[in-house]
This record gives structure tokens, sequence and C-alpha cells, in this order.
């Protein structure tokens, strides 16, 4: 049988204004607001709305309401951004004996983390599930419904993992074993990338290799991660191994996927390799990030191949409208620069402020630099003088 909001000839209880107006204030609902629509909805109108909760949590029990009309209220508070609304209401829900659903606390928990930080996220995490510190660890009160799953402690690794907290990553991690929680894919990826930053591979091998004995299939991220961790450390072989079973696994690489293999394959010098991988994305018809340019053309230019990477520049730009950044600019006027070739350099810095990017210290550098080298000291005294006056007005700007 459907569960009814209120019994029949049951009255609804009597409000009083204090009460109103202290949960008003609380959650801001009280307060002439913008709908998703952005028209304004006065303040009567979402008076009557605190009316309702205050109604809904006083006859819960005794009408035997279906608790997910709080959930709709919490939810609907979250997307106004209304977060200290959304506490105060699990609070004032609590202390009628009454939890939210588990999807419902995992969404309050990671909209506090990612607007007021990890360890604020941490605490919500604590008073929704009616934690409490004791001398044997932490254990869940009496009658509350929800209790934490996987998905609880995910949202709580990604907080501290946005926020660099390696130690409190791996907290939850041990924190969610103690409650009996299985980690899946996502949770495996999560701690696997913490490890990669910080350039414990071996700890992401080892988690990679305990996937597999447990049977869960790692997915596209879990394998860009690790990907890119073998990567940055040089190990590009590992890298492009990964990238091979990927295939074979049927699963499909993503833009990510080749930028790590670009990266590591610049970072131990192998730019032709690195080319092949470029070339194979856009047969792929990937979206080009002007990260990937900037690695190729700064790898290029290393290996004094300046004229090679601006015709990948130039082709990208014709072939697929890529915007360079001003980052790809600097790195060839730096290159031409080095070769002796100002006058290249030249038309490719007009290019470069016609496209919105004014000089920086490093172009004024590279162009001072090269004018040295061509034994043009004039030039470069002049060059000098500009540059000083150009950051001196940026300065009083």
């Amino acid at each position: 049988m459907p569960r009814k909001l209120f019994g029949p000839g049951l009255r609804s209880p009597i409000l009083f204004n204090n009460d109103e107006d202290a949960f008003a204030e609380k959650t801001g609902l009280g307060r002439v607001e913008q709908d998703c629509e952005g028209h304004s909805r006065p303040r009567y109108q979402l008076l009557k709305e605190v009316k309702f909760f205050e109604v809904l949590v006083k006859s819960y029990r005794e009408c035997d309401s279906a608790p997910f009309v709080f959930d709709l209220l919490i939810k609907s508070c979250l997307e106004l951004k209304k977060i200290d609304g959304s506490i105060e209401i699990v609070k004032m829900l609590r202390s009628k004996g009454i939890s939210p659903s588990i999807s419902t606390c995992n969404a309050l928990i990671s909209e506090v983390s990612r607007c007021k930080g990890s360890f604020v996220g941490y605490g919500v995490f604590k008073e929704v599930f009616g934690l409490e510190s004791c001398e044997h660890g932490e254990k869940m009160r009496r009658g509350f419904r929800a209790r934490p799953n996987v998905h609880s402690f995910n949202e709580l690794m990604v907080g501290f993992y946005r926020n660099g907290e390696v130690e409190m990553v791996e907290e939850i991690w041990s924190e969610m074993d103690r409650f009996g929680c299985v980690a899946n894919g996502f949770s495996y990826g999560v701690l696997m990338a913490v490890f990669c930053e910080v350039g414990r591979l071996s700890e992401a091998e080892r988690l990679w290799e305990e996937m597999r004995v447990k049977g869960i299939m790692p997915d596209v991220v879990a394998y860009n991660t690790v990907i890119g961790g073998f990567c940055k450390a040089g190990e590009v072989e590992k890298a492009e191994g990964l990238y091979r079973e990927m295939g074979l696994s049927g699963i499909e690489c993503s833009c990510v996927t080749f930028e790590h293999l670009i990266e590591g394959y610049c970072r131990i010098g192998d730019v032709d390799s690195a080319i092949l991988v470029y070339k194979d994305m856009l047969r792929r018809d990937f979206r080009l990030e002007a990260l990937t340019m900037e690695l190729l053309i700064g790898g290029l230019c290393e290996q004094k191949r300046v004229f090679e990477a601006l015709k990948i520049m130039r082709s990208a730009m014709r072939d697929v409208s890529f915007h360079p950044s001003g980052k790809s600019y600097e790195l060839l006027i730096n290159g031409l620069c080095e070769d002796g070739k100002i006058e290249e350099a030249l038309k490719l810095q007009s290019e470069m402020v016609g496209k919105g990017f004014d000089p920086n210290s490093a172009i004024y550098s590279a162009f001072i630099e090269g004018h040295v080298k061509l034994g043009n000291e004039e030039m470069a005294a002049m060059l000098r003088k500009e540059m000083s006056a150009a950051q001196k007005q940026k300065q009083e700007d």
C-alpha cells in the first residue's frame, strides 16, 4: 500500500513564528531568491515551503510519510547552492531521528567538499551518518537508516585528492575497509592517481595487480591514471604496454591517453614517437589541446627542429581550426632566435600580437639574445630599454 503524507482527519500541527524565522534564517529559504530560470520568488512563498517542511517533520512518524520528500528538499537546496541550508535541514532531520537517503547524503558530502573544502566535507560525512568517536574507533549511532557505502568514501577520497591531501586519501581508504565497504574501480583509480602524483609508482602497480586478482575491471580513467604515472616517470614502454592492453580489452582510449603518451615521449627525448602518437590522435578525430601542441613544439625546438615544429602548428591551424597558445608562440620565437632567424621570429611575433598575445619578458629576452648572437648590440640595447619601459607600464597599470 502506498504511503500517505497525511492520515484521514489529521490536523496539520501549528508552526510558531519563531520556529519559522529560525529555520528561514539558517537555511536562507526565507529571503527573496531566484529560481532556476532567474525569477525572484517572494518571501511568503518560501515561508510556505518552510511551513510545509515543518509539517512533514512533525507528522512523519504519525502519518507514515514517505521519506523521499526530505531528500527532494535537500537536493533542491544543493541545486540552488544553499549548502549551509542543506546541512541545517539534515541536522533538523537528525534531531527528529530521521535520516536522508544514502544518495542524498553522498550528494551533500560531494557538494560540501567541493565548495567548502575536503575537511568540512569529512565533518559533514560524520554528521549525516551519525558517527561518534569512541575508544574502539568509529561506530554508527542507532536509528539511522543510511549507512555509508563505497560511493560515500569515493566522494571523500576525491575531495581530499582535489585538495592535495595525500595522507587523508589513504586514511579514508583504510576507513572504508573498517566499515566493510568493498572498493570499486573508481576507488582504486583515485588512490592510484594519488600514488602516481607523488611518484609512488610501485604502490600504484601493486593496486593495479590487486584489481586484477579481485576481478575488478579497470575503466578508461584507471588506465589513463597509470599510463600518466608511467609517462611522468619516463617509463613509456610500460605505458605503451597498457595502451595496447586497453585496445585488446575493448576499452576506447581518450584524448588524455594520447596526451600522456606524447608527454612521456617528449620527456625522454623521443620526439619522433611523440609525433606518431600525435598523428594517430588526429586520425581518431580527438580535439587537440593547447598543452599537447606545446609539448610537441617544445620537444622539437629542443632538438633544433624549429621549422618542423612551426609546420606542425600551421597544419593544425589549417586542418583542425587549432588556436595556438601564447606559450606555443613563445617556444617557436625562442627557437628561431636561437637559430639566428630573427626575421622569421619577428613575423611570428607580429602574428602573435594580432591574436591578442602581448610580448612578455621571455619574448624580449629571446630577441635580445638573438641579436647579441648576431653581434647587433645596438638593437639588443634598444630592446632592453623597451622591455624595461613595458614592465614599468605594466606595474603602473
